[in-house]
């Protein structure tokens, strides 16, 4: 069975776009034709810089398609990307079957050895991802995730 994946993230700057690229070959990597990868960033008007960029309302009515069309929605909510949050939103709505959240900030998993912790996460936000799905520190546990769960689908 083929299932289709959302990748989520920011694509502000370099180090965000290199890393998107990253998921999608990685997830390639690790499960062959198992998946079918809808990541932004390689879509053809990201590819392609010229003068035929989508507007705002093109880019919301595709990317909410694909994620409304996902079995698997993954995201890097590491910093708090407005669109990363609104799509999560939507896979959360839709009761996506899968939704992995990453937040790869060092911070976070020392957060509580201090009086002042310096990093903490939208309890709203992370209610939402507990509730309806998992989160990780990592892509590679993002994937090690994965594996599990489809191992029960």
């Amino acid at each position: 069975m083929n299932y289709k994946v959302y990748i989520a993230g920011g694509l502000f700057n370099e180090a965000e776009i290199a890393q998107r690229k990253k998921e999608g070959e990685l997830l390639r990597q690790h499960f062959n034709e198992k998946l079918i990868i809808f990541n932004p960033i390689e879509q053809p008007f990201n590819k392609d810089k010229s003068n035929n960029l989508p507007t705002p309302i093109d880019i919301f009515n595709g990317d909410t398609k694909a994620v409304l069309e996902s079995d698997i929605f993954i995201a890097d909510i590491t910093n708090d990307d407005p669109g990363v949050l609104v799509e999560l939103g939507i896979a959360i709505r839709n009761r996506t079957k899968i939704i992995i959240c990453v937040n790869s900030d060092i911070r976070l998993k020392g957060s509580n050895k201090y009086e002042i912790p310096p990093y903490s996460m939208n309890h709203y936000v992370l209610g939402g991802i507990l509730k309806y799905g998992h989160l990780v520190n990592s892509f590679d546990e993002a994937i090690n995730r994965l594996k599990e769960l489809l191992s029960v689908y």
